[in-house]
């Protein structure tokens, strides 16, 4: 069976090895601040996203309707 690899002299490497990644490093980069501008339009309706919420809501109502109807009998 082979030996594991040490993986924390494997992170110190890669801490110390120059230009390494952000994440490895700890540096963080602070995010850009974007402008909204005034005149941006709306999204336009996703259409089958409505559509797919209408089959969610019949699917439950039907399931609904079907639970009632089984316990009246």
């Amino acid at each position: 069976m082979s030996d594991l690899p040490n993986l924390t002299d494997q992170i110190s490497r890669l801490r110390d090895r120059n230009g390494g990644s952000d994440v490895v490093t700890g540096r963080r980069s602070i995010p850009q601040k974007t402008s909204k501008k005034s005149g941006e339009r709306k999204l336009a309706p996703d259409f089958l996203m409505i559509f797919i919420y209408a089959l969610v809501g019949v699917a439950l109502t039907a399931q609904l309707a079907i639970v009632i109807w089984l316990n009246l009998e």
